[in-house]
C-alpha cells in the first residue's frame, strides 16, 4: 500500500464528495477508500474541517485560474467562468465549505484578484469594492440557481399546455455557456455604467454642495454675530 500523504487523502476525499455528496462525506468513508482506519487518517488531518480545507484547496489546484489578459472586463468574465466550472464539476465542495466555514489562502487570493480587477475599471475605490462584492454574490447565486433548475424535474406537459409562455421557457434549451457569458457581461457592464454615472454626478455636484455648505456656515455665523450684538446692546441699555 502506498504511503498515506496529503495528496492521496485529498484525491480520495474529492472522489468521496463527488460520489456520495455532503451526507456521505465522512472521515470513516474517506479512510475506507484509502484502506486505512479512521484513527490513521486523524494522524494527517485533525478533524473534518481540516479535511474539508484540504478538499477545497485540492479542487482549486485541479483547475488553476487562467492568466490575466490586461482587459479587466474579460478577466472578470474569465474568473466567473472558472468559478462556474469549478462548482459544476464539484458541486458538493461549496456546500461543505459553507457548512464548515472554511477559508483558505488560495480562495482569499482569488478574492484579492477579483477586487484588483474592478480597481482597473476607473471606479473610485469605494465604488470598486461595492461592484466587486455585488457582482461576486450575484454570479455565485446565478450558478447555484442554474444547478438547481437543471437538476429539478420540470412540470408535466398537462400543466404546461395551459401556459404557453411558461411552456416555451421550459422547453427552450439554451446554450448554457453563452447564456452565462451574456448574463455576466451584462452584470459587469451594468454595474460599471451605473456606478460611473453616480461617480461622475457626484463630482459634478460637489462644487454646488460645497458652496451650499459655505453659505450655510456664513449664515450661521451671521446669525451668531447678530445675536451677540443684540445681547451686548441689551446689556448696555440695562446698565444705563
Amino acid at each position: 500500500m502506498a504511503e498515506l500523504d496529503k495528496d492521496r487523502i485529498a484525491a480520495a476525499a474529492l472522489a468521496i464528495a463527488d460520489r456520495q455528496g455532503a451526507d456521505g462525506f465522512t472521515m470513516r468513508a474517506v479512510a475506507l477508500a484509502l484502506g486505512v482506519t479512521p484513527m490513521a487518517l486523524y494522524h494527517h488531518v485533525r478533524d473534518k474541517a481540516a479535511l474539508v480545507t484540504l478538499l477545497v484547496e485540492t479542487s482549486i489546484r485541479k483547475h488553476p485560474l487562467p492568466p490575466t489578459t490586461g482587459n479587466w472586463q474579460d478577466d472578470l468574465l474569465s474568473m466567473a467562468q472558472w468559478m462556474r466550472q469549478s462548482m459544476l464539476n464539484h458541486p458538493v465542495v461549496a456546500q461543505l465549505r459553507h457548512a464548515y466555514n472554511v477559508w483558505t489562502p488560495t480562495m482569499l487570493q482569488m478574492t484579492e484578484r477579483w477586487l484588483s480587477l474592478w480597481q482597473q475599471s476607473a471606479l473610485d475605490f469605494a465604488e470598486a469594492v461595492l461592484a466587486a462584492k455585488t457582482s461576486s454574490m450575484a454570479i455565485t447565486g446565478l450558478v447555484k440557481e442554474e444547478m438547481i433548475f437543471y437538476a429539478m424535474q420540470h412540470p408535466d406537459n398537462e400543466i404546461l399546455a395551459w401556459l404557453p409562455n411558461v411552456r416555451v421557457m421550459f422547453n427552450t434549451v439554451p446554450d448554457r455557456d453563452a447564456q452565462f457569458e451574456l448574463t455576466v457581461r451584462s452584470l459587469i457592464d451594468g454595474l460599471h455604467t451605473r456606478l460611473m454615472f453616480n461617480q461622475n454626478t457626484s463630482e459634478q455636484t460637489k462644487p454646488i454642495k460645497q458652496a451650499e455648505k459655505l453659505s450655510t456656515r456664513q449664515k450661521q455665523q451671521g446669525n451668531t454675530n447678530a445675536q451677540s450684538r443684540a445681547a451686548l446692546k441689551l446689556r448696555k441699555n440695562r446698565e444705563s
